[in-house]
C-alpha cells in the first residue's frame, strides 16, 4: 500500500492525478494528503486556473498581467 501511496502522491505532485481522485483511491483527506507529501518533500501541484476563466475574466487577466 505505501508504495502505491507513494506513486499516487507523486502523480498527484505533477498534476496527473486529480485531488478528488486521490482522496477517492487513498480514502485521505486533504490535511492528509498535505501532510504525506510534505513527509516525502513533494511540492504542491501548480493549477493554471486560467483554462476556467470567462471572457470577462481572460480580459482583466491579460489587462493586469499582460
Amino acid at each position: 500500500m505505501e508504495n502505491e501511496l507513494d506513486a499516487l502522491l507523486a502523480a498527484y505532485s505533477t498534476g496527473k492525478v486529480s485531488r478528488r481522485e486521490l482522496e477517492r483511491a487513498t480514502g485521505l483527506w486533504f490535511g492528509e494528503i498535505l501532510a504525506e507529501m510534505a513527509a516525502r518533500r513533494l511540492p504542491l501541484p501548480r493549477v493554471d486556473t486560467r483554462v476556467h476563466f470567462n471572457d470577462a475574466q481572460r480580459r482583466l487577466f491579460e489587462r493586469v498581467f499582460g
